[in-house]
């Protein structure tokens, strides 16, 4: 700021001139063509952007003060996208320490289960056991990519922060103004690639259920089997849904069913005599 008030020239021509005209590298792109979407020289100017008129701004003589609004609001947006990428991680913090403990019950209840059914099942317990772990490891996994994204998303944050920060420091108003016109942008495709990222990547809830009816099957019939249970869990709003346990309860076996509807059948054919 010159002793009359005036501002310094100089500055904002650091500010604004230091990108060069892509088509005439020896000239200073101080001229934003909005039709275009470029910045454009002088020699640009009467060339091949005569007719875009009033959709060229000077930006030496348009933009030569920081617009604090524009400031706060792209700062306003990078805290709010930083709260939602430290929510997402937390998130996925929390849903791996749950699964965790979800994936050793599971496999304590899967070994215990073992004990009670002979060596001709054990190969199918073997299977529960390594499903859980392969689910286990699997939401690991998800948990790295999650906690990657974040990382990624927190630095490009931290990025743009300084970038504003350092344009606002040496008054470059110009850089500011060229910097806002796609921020809103960045900043949504940023928000939309975190939720798109979050939904994509679920973690997967998985139960062990001890199956007593079969427990009684597997010795009248060694065909039976108990299956690992499996459920992909996870709602808009980041909470997991259990796996529910079943309203449906048998407590026979196939052979005392089969015998029973035997019975029920000869009832009723006596019944209709």
């Amino acid at each position: 700021m010159h002793e009359d008030g005036t501002e310094n020239p100089n500055v904002i021509l650091r500010d604004i001139t230091e990108e060069r005209c892509k088509q005439h590298p020896t000239e200073k792109a101080i001229f934003l063509c909005k039709i275009h979407d470029s910045t454009i020289c002088g020699r640009c100017l009467h060339s091949g952007h005569r007719l875009c008129g009033e959709d060229v701004v000077d930006l030496l003589h348009e933009v030569v003060n920081i617009d604090c609004e524009k400031v706060n609001t792209m700062k306003s947006l990078l805290m709010e996208i930083k709260d939602e990428i430290l929510l997402l991680k937390n998130e996925a913090e929390h849903s791996k320490e749950n699964y965790k403990e979800n994936a050793d019950k599971c496999v304590q209840e899967c070994m215990g289960f073992e004990n009670k059914i002979k060596q001709r099942v054990d190969e199918l317990t073997s299977g529960i056991r390594d499903g859980i772990t392969k689910k286990h490891n699997e939401n690991l996994t998800i948990h790295s990519h999650i906690t990657k994204l974040c990382d990624e998303k927190t630095k490009w944050c931290r990025d743009l922060e300084s970038k504003i920060d350092s344009f606002v420091d040496k008054n470059m108003a110009g850089h500011l103004y060229l910097m806002n016109r796609y921020f809103e942008k960045e900043v949504s495709d940023a928000r939309s690639h975190l939720k798109e990222f979050k939904h994509k990547h679920t973690f997967k809830g998985f139960d062990f259920k001890e199956n007593k009816v079969i427990l009684k099957c597997v010795f009248e019939d060694l065909e039976e089997v108990c299956a690992h249970q499996e459920e992909i869990t996870g709602s808009d709003d980041g909470n997991a849904n259990d796996v529910g346990a079943s309203t449906t309860k048998i407590n026979q076996t196939r052979r005392e069913l089969t015998v029973l509807l035997s019975q029920i059948k000869q009832d009723l054919d006596q019944s209709e005599k």
